[in-house]
């Protein structure tokens, strides 16, 4: 009979995706890596509900994020909530809930499933795996210093270098002061020039010069936004303005970019690090440094990830003040990075059977006791696969050769009745029967001598 049942789309939903066994292999190679580098700097992992109260979002994150980019939900009782599209008000959140308990700085990572609907790309996803780590409740620069260091060393970990990538970073109290000082930008027009600069890598020229003379009519400040959009030098920039009032040289946004290009020098850090006064970034909680980093080739257009200084972001749930940094870190476009510089090893995504005991059985009358020697491999934290298929014994050695297995056992009547196994070195075809008890020392035998043949 013919089945005439609706067959449904094997492709996960759009901007989803499937993960395989060897993407996960390659997933976790890259998460351990960058994991394993901020516990060096002693950063502890949270994590927090995927579902949040859409107005924690709407309150400090941009429109564009919340009312354009979200997922939403609305529960029986009519209540709206979000999919998380990042996780730091989570953490303020968390921070604010039990501040008085946490001994400060706070220095916290988490490894988030986000949620954001916009059209799929190269480096973007809907749902996507995304890597943070803040640091809350130190004021001074050398907390900037510190994300940047981890920043740089996440990425030469993997092996790459200063021609490869770059670390871009700005300050919105520099720009603040710029506007204020020298542009004579109306405070309550601020949240303006972030949003115009942040289009500034995502429109060609003239698209970008009419947006900005469409959200600034002023000639004089049209020309002072195209000369942040331009600038990749403090000094250069600087040099483009005619009068430059004593103000802003007093200012704290002035002295904050100046301080920090010291402080990156200080630090030996300068070749990662360059300053660029369009870099703004989109969320409105940001306060003071940001940044972005950026392939330098041309295959990566787009911030391989980014981060900066929120100092009110616990005000939605505290007086407390506490001011953090931190970055987020998309695993997928760091992915594509790393393999635009073939920084992934083949090997990585696939399964490493090299400390697998194979166990061939020669029917299915020996399958308990199979299961019994299987057992005893186990709890001596050796990974064991039983061929429950009992095919024919050449088959199943040569499944074992395939797999790259270097210990095989083979199980028969003979051996169950004997209490025996018949152990089998894969690399020189040796075997020999032993009592089953004795399993354990014969295979701990043939990894040494495995070992000891490398090492020669």
């Amino acid at each position: 009979m013919k089945d005439n049942q609706k067959k449904f789309s094997r492709l996960p939903l759009k901007g989803m995706e499937d993960f395989y066994p060897s993407d996960i292999r390659e997933l976790n190679w890259i998460i351990e890596q960058i994991r394993d580098i901020v516990e060096l700097y002693s950063y502890e992992e949270y994590l927090g509900p995927l579902l949040e109260p859409i107005e924690i979002y709407a309150a400090k994150s941009s429109e564009e994020l919340v009312y354009e980019q979200s997922y939403y939900i609305e529960d029986k009782k009519g209540r709206k909530f979000i999919l998380r599209p990042e996780i730091t008000p989570t953490l303020a959140r968390m921070i604010a809930r039990k501040s008085q308990e946490l001994k400060k700085p706070i220095r916290w990572y988490a490894i988030p499933t986000c949620y954001r609907y916009e059209a799929p790309q190269k480096g973007r996803r809907r749902e996507f795996l995304q890597f943070n780590a803040d640091i809350l409740g130190e004021d001074s620069l050398y907390a900037e210093l510190e994300i940047f260091k981890i920043s740089i060393e996440i990425l030469t970990s993997f092996g790459a270098t200063a021609e490869q990538f770059q670390l871009y970073y700005n300050s919105r109290r520099f720009i603040d002061a710029i506007s204020k000082h020298i542009l004579k930008i109306p405070e309550n027009r601020l949240p303006l020039v972030y949003k115009v600069l942040d289009k500034s890598d995502k429109m060609d020229d003239p698209e970008f010069e009419k947006y900005v003379i469409d959200s600034f009519q002023d000639e004089y400040i049209v020309q002072g936004i195209l000369k942040l959009k331009e600038a990749k030098n403090l000094e250069d920039l600087l040099k483009k303005f005619d009068k430059i009032p004593k103000e802003f040289y007093d200012s704290e946004g002035y002295n904050e970019i100046t301080e920090l290009g010291d402080i990156i020098k200080e630090a030996g850090i300068s070749d990662y690090c360059s300053f660029s006064s369009s870099i703004v970034r989109g969320l409105d909680y940001y306060t003071g440094v940001v940044y972005e980093v950026f392939d330098t080739g041309k295959e990566n257009i787009r911030a391989i990830f980014g981060g900066g200084r929120y100092d009110d972001l616990l005000s939605l749930f505290s007086d407390e003040r506490v001011s953090g940094i931190g970055f987020g870190m998309g695993v997928l476009m760091l992915s594509l990075f790393l393999k635009t510089y073939n920084l992934i090893p083949d090997f990585i995504g696939e399964k490493d059977y090299s400390d697998v005991i194979y166990i061939a059985s020669i029917n299915e009358k020996v399958a308990n006791y199979t299961i019994k020697i299987a057992d005893i491999i186990r709890e001596e934290e050796f990974p064991c696969i039983i061929d429950y298929r009992f095919k024919s014994l050449k088959s199943q050695l040569s499944k074992a050769s395939e797999l790259g297995v270097l210990v095989t056992l083979i199980l028969g009547p003979k051996e169950m009745e004997q209490n025996q196994v018949t152990l089998r070195n894969m690399t020189t075809n040796e075997q020999k029967s032993i009592d089953y008890n004795e399993v354990i020392e014969e295979i701990y035998k043939i990894f040494d001598e495995l070992e000891d043949l490398e090492d020669n």
